[in-house]
């Protein structure tokens, strides 16, 4: 929406005079300044030379019309460029990147950011205070990145001794490197040796912002299935890394990745909320200031990007113009000294892309909402009567317009650096944009009121569902449109020439004219009718979730598309819930399993881990955290041996699940006649053997039978052979995905299948399935269904017929 909502923009007197045009011109100054120093790499004292005649000339002359302003803009050009200069960081032995290169070192130092984790690894931003070689410890000064295993989390403050090889961030592509470089990062570590010598460091007021913003995390992950989850988190508290891959490219597709930014629309909305709760209670002065501070701490609390320092600081300006000074605040005066102020601190920041998204997005507001607004309604006038006029011009604003103004100066430089045009963007905003604020209400409620009754926040996530699930259902359905996004690059002339462009067809046709505020009538007597209609749709729409979802008295057995690992989602035809395995990518799995929990189920009966390998548990540490899990079964593994394993185990423990050992012989009656019976467990402990000591389970269901296997392979399957348990089963999921060294030729004619379901990724590097086994399965009659290639399967029975479905085919009926 408008990110002009909420900031007071005035309609004072904006006279043609070097008090409006001042922060204009020079803010323009001193970002090109800051450009123009980086590009032509002169020293500090040629800038200074040419700023001392500049800024004492603007000094005497800023009020004399266009010529003071040209001074203006010029001295903070220099001013510019001298800032840039100093903040270079020096290159000598007493920083961290002037031993860049070597290998097998020491470095001590302290976690100063926020941790940022993906579904395998962790980000770490480490303050290097000694480097030590051959046993030679010196103090040194700088940031490294250090890249490592997620598990064990690291926490912020954490004290760390690093071993490993120290490098330049040359890895990856050349744009990341030279991110990394602008944010003051010269140095990198990969995987090296992590030790935790202490935890606790840091800003205590930080560790407690990042201890909110977990239980935070941890409302929204309680009360909403993933991914509804994961974008309200990207929404709200600016975190946007359990979002799917699938879907955040979805999102890139079609335009729409400020969404799950956080920006000025944001920052409004905060701003008004926090206006009617506190102003009430204390003088609007008092208020004001209390807000500002409030908003600065969000701004922390939610990471501290550039859009979101820049719409933090245009909030407490206009705040301070309003309620301190009682004066209004233009705008494109707190555009420009918000940029000032945050190149102030961090000249690199002009580099950073989000910065540079928000501040033309915003400008674009400014320069082009109004007036085409104006246009519309004054073509309007010839058309329509005054109540629809008023009507039409509205919705069009903020639907179509709104979007256009917002796109025409962030578009090139969208193609300038990610090189894609999206040709739904337009539709996209058209569907999307007038939920959000819904999004953010709804929202905001859940996780209030999930802060303070748990209970409460998940009655008020159905709420958020809706619209959420409204705003990912558009996203992925206008994602797939055929040339939903085109290849398109601009390179940095083509740059240029578009603004050059944009700026003239901007000026040439520009008129003066007094500015009309355009006056919305709406038809008030009908609101109350409206506003009913709305809350009875809603609950409609609640009602029906709720019914589509209910348990439907058949047995489902579902094979998550989870990847390169094993999902498999088990729900009784009264709705008790088994689920064997996670998969390797937490995100993966929680997109997947929440597209087959009801959106209001926060709890799962039973999780089986088969076996300690990664992509069969790790994204059952992430399931165990957001849902309440009433037991875990798993093969008695030692968690010593591995920290994911011992992450799940720590998990479990902490939401209260009872642990069990499986053992040989076990059944698990779940309701209705369903039964897993515990056909081997291994011997947990020798790690060459993980495998075969995966839990093999059959599901038994009046005449349906399925064997589920884990990663088995021969020797397990031989012991079974040889032992006193049925094998026999309609389905079999193969073992270790289709591996050659699974699913031998006894075994399978032990087993008889019909079909075999091979849990697998695409185009995976270990050559799964292998041809051999496919050949096997063929050998003994079974149909081979393969989630790489149709994605998640489904069966479903009755206990006498069984039906199978998979995303990408048909279904198929077996008596």
């Amino acid at each position: 929406m408008n990110e002009l909502v909420g900031m007071g923009v005035g309609r004072s007197d904006q006279r043609a005079d070097s008090r409006y045009y001042l922060a204009p011109v020079a803010g323009t100054g001193w970002l090109v300044g800051i450009w123009l120093a980086d590009a032509l790499n002169l020293n500090a004292i040629f800038w200074l030379i040419l700023a001392v005649p500049l800024v004492t000339g603007a000094v005497v002359l800023w009020q004399r019309g266009r010529l003071g302003l040209v001074i203006a803009c010029f001295a903070a050009l220099a001013l510019g460029g001298i800032r840039y200069k100093v903040a270079e960081p020096p290159v000598n032995p007493g920083q961290i990147q002037f031993y860049n290169g070597v290998k097998d070192v020491v470095l001590l130092g302290e976690v100063t950011t926020e941790p940022v984790l993906s579904d395998t690894s962790s980000q770490l931003r480490v303050r290097i205070r000694e480097f030590t070689e051959d046993g030679q410890t010196r103090p040194v000064a700088g940031t490294v990145q250090v890249k490592t295993d997620r598990y064990p989390e690291i926490p912020y403050g954490a004290t760390l001794e690093l071993t490993g090889d120290l490098a330049p961030p040359t890895l990856g592509s050349p744009g990341y490197a030279a991110y990394l470089e602008r944010q003051g990062v010269h140095s990198v570590m990969e995987y090296p040796r992590v030790d935790i010598l202490e935890t606790g460091g840091g800003s205590a007021l930080y560790r407690k912002l990042l201890a909110l913003k977990e239980r935070g995390r941890a409302v929204i992950a309680a009360s909403l299935p993933e991914p509804h989850a994961a974008l309200l988190t990207g929404i709200l508290l600016g975190d946007d890394s359990g979002m799917p891959r699938d879907l955040s490219n979805d999102f890139r597709e079609t335009g729409m990745t400020h969404i799950i930014a956080i920006s000025g629309f944001n920052i409004a909305v905060i701003i008004a909320v926090l206006d009617s709760l506190i102003t009430p209670l204390v003088p609007r002065r008092w208020a004001a200031v209390l807000i500002m501070a409030l908003i600065g701490l969000y701004a922390i609390f939610v990471g501290g990007a550039a859009s979101v320092v820049r719409a933090a600081i245009m909030g407490a300006m206009y705040l301070a113009g309003m309620r301190l000074l009682g004066r209004p605040t233009l705008i494109v005066a707190g555009l420009f000294c918000a940029a000032f102020l945050m190149t102030l601190i961090r000249p690199n920041a002009l580099w950073d892309v989000g910065f540079q998204l928000s501040f033309a997005a915003t400008l674009g507001l400014v320069v082009y909402a109004g007036r085409w607004t104006r246009r519309l309604d004054q073509r309007a006038s010839t058309v329509l009567d005054p109540r629809a006029r008023g009507r039409v011009v509205r919705v069009v604003s903020e639907v179509l317009i709104v979007t256009l103004a917002a796109q025409v100066l962030a578009l090139p430089l969208l193609l300038f650096h990610f090189g894609n045009l999206s040709l739904v963007s337009l539709p996209a905003n058209a569907l999307v944009l007038p939920v959000q604020p819904a999004v953010m209400a709804t929202g905001g409620m859940t996780l209030l009121l999930g802060l303070a009754l748990p209970m409460a926040g998940q009655v008020a996530g159905w709420l958020a569902w809706l619209f959420l699930h409204y705003t990912i259902n558009v996203i992925r359905l206008l994602a797939q449109v055929p040339f939903a996004s085109v290849p398109l690059s601009l390179s940095e002339a083509g740059l240029v020439i578009v603004y050059g462009l944009i700026v003239a067809l901007t000026i040439l046709p520009a008129v003066r004219g007094r500015r009309d505020s355009l006056v919305s009538s709406g038809m008030r007597l009908n609101r109350r009718l409206v506003y009913s209609g709305i809350v009875i749709g809603l609950f409609g729409l609640l009602l029906w979730g709720w019914y589509s979802n209910r348990p439907d008295g058949r047995l489902h057995v579902i094979f998550l598309d989870v990847g390169q690992g094993d999902a498999i989602f088990i729900q009784s035809p009264g709705g008790r819930q088994v689920l064997i395995d996670g998969g390797r990518f937490p995100s993966v799995t929680l997109d997947e399993f929440g597209q087959h929990m009801p959106f209001w189920d926060r709890s799962i009966d039973m999780v089986i881990a088969t076996h300690p390998d990664a992509d069969h548990v790790a994204g059952l540490v992430e399931v165990m955290a957001r849902y309440d899990v009433g037991s875990l079964i798993t093969n008695a593994a030692d968690e010593d041996d591995d920290a994911i394993f011992a992450a799940l185990l720590n998990e479990a423990q902490s939401g209260g699940a009872m642990i069990h050992e499986a053992r040989e012989g076990d059944v698990i009656k779940l309701e209705d006649g369903v039964e897993l019976e515990v056909l081997h467990s291994g011997s947990p402990g020798t790690p060459d053997h993980r495998n075969d000591d995966s839990i093999v389970t059959r599901l038994t269901y009046g005449d349906l039978s399925v064997l589920l296997t884990g990663d088995a392979e021969e020797a397990a399957e031989t012991e079974m052979v040889r032992g006193d348990f049925p094998l026999g089963a309609i389905v079999l999921k193969a073992g270790h995905h289709g591996a050659n060294t699974s699913s031998s030729t006894p075994f399978l004619e032990a087993v008889s299948p019909r079909i075999v379901v091979i849990s697998v990724g695409a185009d995976n590097s270990y050559g799964h399935p292998h041809p051999a086994m496919l050949a096997r399965a063929e050998a003994v009659g079974a149909t081979v269904l393969r989630t790489d290639l149709m994605g998640t399967i489904e069966l479903e029975s009755d206990g006498r017929r069984m039906w199978w479905s998979s995303e990408r085919s048909g279904d198929l009926s077996i008596p």
